[in-house]
């Protein structure tokens, strides 16, 4: 496991729960069923798109996000407002802000008069790979859609599920989970594309377990600033019958708001799996070796 890669990126895990209502945009979907990605780091999924008149934009697609956001450098350049917002990363409490796009695109798919988190994306930058925005959960979950890792695609619509791995996903406003057996007891995490490894809270291990074994610290930034954490090897983690890997990411969240009912965040690359589909039909979470 690349240590250095899931803590720099553990604040896209988190990137945007706004404490109150969930935000939605609206708007037609395109008849195309595929778009073109880049996948750096075999788990970040990078897709263009535009922001009203800023277009050849690079939107990072991550489950784990709750909310869309834009980089508060493509705010300014279009001239966007915010009202103030405040959300939860990790381990405190963050005072940004919300505005509205007029239009959103993102390969086929377009929306119009849709809310977006304004955030200072800069902490992304040092995992090498320059995004201009989120594409959080409030957008992804408005069709089904595979991911295709090989082929470098996304695919919307209905996933065929022959030959496929999968488990049910519980799905609300802010998360999509599913239930990762941690030493056989069931906990549940966030499915989240925008991680290669998977976290894990302390007071869940410490809970349920009396045998891990911390390996040292590692540092790293969050879009709430600089986070300090615990790698750990757990006995035994499994979803849908296969085996995870045993190291993780430990963090500490003693004073924070946290998601309802959220042990950790699930990196999908922990599946190595060469397609990921995400049913909001069936509530079902799919994979294919």
């Amino acid at each position: 496991m690349d240590r250095t890669r899931i803590v720099t990126l553990l604040g896209t895990l988190l990137l945007s729960v706004v404490c109150g209502a969930a935000i939605e945009g609206s708007g037609t979907q395109s008849a195309s069923a595929e778009m073109a990605i880049a996948v750096y780091g075999g788990y970040m999924i990078v897709a263009r798109g535009s922001v009203n008149n800023a277009d050849n934009l690079r939107f990072l697609l991550d489950t784990g996000a709750s909310n869309t956001a834009i980089d508060r450098r493509v705010a300014e350049r279009l001239g966007l407002h915010g009202q103030s917002a405040e959300v939860v990363s990790f381990d405190k409490t963050v005072q940004l802000e919300w505005t509205e796009a007029q239009e959103m695109t993102i390969g086929p798919e377009r929306v119009s008069n849709v809310r977006v988190m304004i955030e200072d994306l800069g902490y992304l930058r040092s995992s090498g790979v320059h995004v201009d925005g989120v594409i959080g959960l409030d957008q992804l979950r408005r069709q089904s859609f595979l991911v295709d890792y090989a082929r470098e695609r996304v695919v919307f619509g209905p996933t065929a599920a022959g030959g496929m791995r999968g488990v049910p996903m519980r799905v609300d406003g802010k998360s999509v989970q599913v239930a990762v057996e941690l030493d056989a007891r069931p906990v549940w995490m966030v499915a989240d594309s925008g991680a290669r490894g998977i976290v894990l809270y302390e007071d869940t291990a410490k809970d349920l377990l009396a045998n891990y074994h911390v390996e040292g610290r590692a540092g790293g930034m969050s879009l709430g600033g600089p986070l300090e954490n615990r790698m750990a090897i757990m006995p035994r983690l499994r979803l849908g019958g296969q085996d995870l890997d045993r190291e993780v990411v430990l963090i500490s969240a003693p004073g924070a708001k946290r998601l309802s009912g959220v042990s950790g965040y699930l990196g999908l690359a922990s599946l190595n799996a060469k397609q990921v589909a995400f049913d909001f039909e069936t509530n079902q979470l799919l994979w294919r070796k």
